[in-house]
């Protein structure tokens, strides 16, 4: 009986171990959106996720009249290796601050 009654607060001492460690800002997820991004952590994304962010900054309160559009590969072959490069000059930059500096 005794046995059964540790192995219980056992589990029920490692369950709030668990749940006060994930609640921990260690373990929490940092919220990160294009507004905030510094240029480190736009070259620290995955290659496939950088156009998206790279558009989305670009275009994002732009108003094309008359049905023009940007397509995506025009952004991704012309705005994301300048803004590489100058996020490679810039890393704690915030890559929204770049945007009028691209494509000129």
């Amino acid at each position: 009986m005794k046995s059964h009654f540790g192995s219980k607060i056992a589990a029920l001492m490692g369950g709030l171990t668990f749940l006060a460690l994930a609640s921990s800002p260690a373990f929490a997820a940092e919220k990160v959106t294009p507004e905030d991004m510094t240029c480190q952590e736009f070259v620290n994304l995955n290659p496939q996720a950088m156009l998206p962010v790279a558009w989305w900054m670009l275009h994002e309160e732009t108003i094309y009249k008359g049905g023009d559009t940007v397509s995506l590969s025009e952004t991704d072959t012309t705005s994301i290796p300048q803004l590489l490069e100058a996020c490679k000059n810039n890393p704690q930059q915030k890559i929204y601050s770049l945007k009028d500096k691209l494509g000129k």
